[in-house]
C-alpha cells in the first residue's frame, strides 16, 4: 500500500506530503467547508510541527489528473492570475485570512511563529517569479500594513515541488502520477 493510500488526508489532487513527522494536521479546506457562505474557504492544510505552524495552500496547473487535453489551457489561465493580481486578491489572501479567522474561532492558533507556504506545482517558474509572488503577498495590506499589532513572528513562502523537497526535507512532496 502506497503512502497516498494509507494517508489520503495527506493528498492534495496529485501531490502528497508526507506529515509524519508533524505533531498535527488538519486538512482544512474540508473541515471549513460549511462555512463558504461566509468564508472563501481555508488553506489545504494547517500542519502544527513542535516549534512552529504551517497554513500550506496547493496550487498545481501541472496536475496529472488534468486530462492532457487540458493542460496547456489549465498553466495559461494560471500563469494569467498569476501575473495579475487575480492569484492574490482572490485565492490566496482570503484564504490565509480565512483560515486564520477559522482556527481562531474554533480551537484559538498556537501560540507558535506562523508560516503561510504557497505551493505552486509548476517547475516551469523561474525563481524570480516565485520571489514576486511573495513579495507581492507580503505587502497586501493585512499582511505587511503600517504596524500589523502582533507580536508572533509571521513568514510568507511560496515554493515550487523542487524547493519545498530542498528546503524542507522533513516532510518532502511526491507527485504521485509520477509514480505510476
Amino acid at each position: 500500500m502506497s503512502p497516498w493510500e494509507r494517508n489520503p488526508e495527506w493528498r492534495e489532487d496529485d501531490l502528497f506530503f508526507d506529515f509524519a513527522a508533524a505533531s498535527r494536521v488538519i486538512k482544512l479546506d474540508e473541515k471549513a467547508r460549511g462555512l463558504t457562505h461566509l468564508l472563501k474557504g481555508g488553506v489545504d492544510f494547517v500542519v502544527e510541527w513542535a516549534n512552529q505552524l504551517w497554513l500550506i495552500e496547493v496550487k498545481d496547473p501541472d496536475c496529472g489528473d488534468i486530462p492532457e487535453r487540458y493542460r496547456e489551457q489549465q498553466k495559461a489561465s494560471f500563469l494569467q492570475s498569476l501575473m495579475g493580481e487575480e492569484l492574490i486578491n482572490k485565492h490566496l489572501f482570503p484564504k490565509l485570512r480565512d483560515s486564520l479567522i477559522f482556527l481562531g474561532m474554533d480551537r484559538g492558533i498556537a501560540d507558535k511563529p506562523l508560516k503561510y507556504i504557497t505551493v505552486i506545482g509548476l517547475s516551469s517558474l523561474d525563481p524570480a517569479q516565485f520571489n514576486g509572488l511573495k513579495e507581492r503577498l507580503w505587502k497586501t495590506q493585512w499582511l505587511a500594513g503600517p504596524p500589523r499589532g502582533w507580536h508572533k513572528p509571521f513568514e510568507v513562502h511560496v515554493l515550487n515541488v523542487g524547493q519545498w523537497n530542498r528546503l524542507l526535507q522533513q516532510c518532502p512532496i511526491t507527485r504521485i502520477s509520477e509514480q505510476r
